[in-house]
């Protein structure tokens, strides 16, 4: 074969190659559909406020419970008060989007920035993450393709977008098609392996688009299988909390 040949034939192969991979990066449309719709109803309301009781269960150990007040605005911003027990009661988290959130602990009396390198550690001794808390939409994420579709669910496969920093490279959804809304996530890492499984039920809907779940339960594979459960006491939506709410001003002071 002659050198011209050999060349060009070497760009033949370099093109179509980059055309496949290319190719497999994009998001199935169906799949990215179903996520944003998911997205979109999830921040429907104007605002919405929770109250949990959230209680992480360790083999060998007392469960440990805490009481959480919750609050959403928008896509990005979340704010979260810890009501009970009394030793972290006035403890507040406030998140601007995934990589800006603060932490205001009562006993330094002072907001500290939530660091890159501890966003993945448990939240208060649960098996919630620092990410896993903030979250709200996951469309700016995660890149999903539908991998199976039956009469009742969806299941999508997502790969974490490029330049995200969120904790889990994969992510596996589970979503009931009645209510479009997810009833198990599955995290994880690089190599595939599973870290964590994000189960949710009991929904309960104001609306026939506007549902939560009552119950939620996340276990932690690489701990045992420890697990943390949270459940809802109250639900408001449209409260017509301020955006001042959801400052570094406003954490510090507690209103």
């Amino acid at each position: 074969m002659t050198p011209t040949k050999r060349l060009g034939t070497t760009a033949f192969t370099i093109t179509l190659l980059t055309v496949v991979f290319a190719g497999s990066l994009q998001a199935d449309p169906k799949g990215q559909e179903i996520l944003d719709k998911l997205d979109k109803l999830a921040t429907a309301p104007q605002d919405q406020f929770f109250v949990y009781d959230m209680t992480t269960y360790e083999e060998g150990k007392t469960p440990k419970l805490m009481t959480i007040a919750v609050t959403i605005k928008g896509t990005k911003w979340r704010r979260v008060e810890f009501t009970a027990p009394g030793d972290i009661k006035g403890t507040r988290m406030l998140v601007r989007s995934l990589t800006q959130m603060y932490i205001y602990l009562p006993a330094y009396k002072r907001v500290r920035r939530i660091a890159s390198h501890v966003r993945d550690a448990g939240f208060m001794g649960s098996t919630y993450t620092y990410d896993e808390m903030a979250i709200v939409t996951y469309g700016e994420v995660f890149s999903c393709d539908l991998a199976q579709e039956t009469e009742t669910h969806y299941k999508l496969k997502c790969q974490r977008r490029e330049g995200q920093e969120f904790h889990y490279a994969s992510m596996e959804m589970d979503i009931k098609k009645d209510i479009h809304r997810p009833v198990e996530i599955r995290f994880f890492n690089e190599k595939g392996v599973k870290l964590k499984t994000d189960f949710r039920s009991k929904y309960k809907c104001k609306t026939e688009e506007l549902c939560n779940p009552m119950d939620m339960k996340l276990v932690d594979h690489t701990r045992n299988d420890i697990y943390t459960s949270m459940t809802s006491r109250e639900w408001k939506v449209n409260t017509g909390v301020k955006d001042s709410f959801f400052t570094k001003r406003s954490l510090q002071r507690g209103r």
